[in-house]
């Protein structure tokens, strides 16, 4: 079994939580695609505090449910101690504990190259809807 993590930084408002579950539940129809480069059967959230389920538990569930490959995306703007810490801490952890698991972490969102582009996409989108 494949899986995605969406790592988020978690807040006490649920609302934030739900945000990123419906994200992961948009990406989960997508991967199942066919036509996908790659499929995933599971794509779940997980939170580095303040919201459950927390990423360790998030990794060590998945395991118990039988995922060999678990790709950790981190949702985060800038490259803070979550991103930079622990986030890696975590999956290493895991990865000592499940060795015959394949771990791997992505670049952050805000890592993404075409940041810019998606953020003055959705501004122009903004602006167009008030006009």
């Amino acid at each position: 079994m494949n899986a995605l993590i969406i790592a988020a930084h978690g807040s006490r408002k649920k609302e934030s939580a739900l945000e990123v579950a419906a994200l992961c539940e948009k990406l989960a129809q997508k991967a199942k695609d066919p036509l996908a480069e790659i499929s995933f059967d599971r794509v779940v959230p997980a939170f580095l505090q303040f919201a459950a389920p927390l990423l360790g538990q998030t990794i060590e569930d998945l395991v118990q449910e039988g995922a060999r490959r678990i790709v950790v995306f981190p949702f985060f703007i800038a490259a803070g101690s979550h991103l930079l810490t622990d986030i890696p801490e975590a999956v290493e952890k895991a990865a000592r504990a499940h060795p015959k698991v394949s771990f791997s972490i992505t670049g952050h969102l805000g890592g993404i190259a075409t940041i810019d582009e998606i953020i003055l996409r959705e501004v122009v989108t903004h602006l167009n809807r008030q006009a």
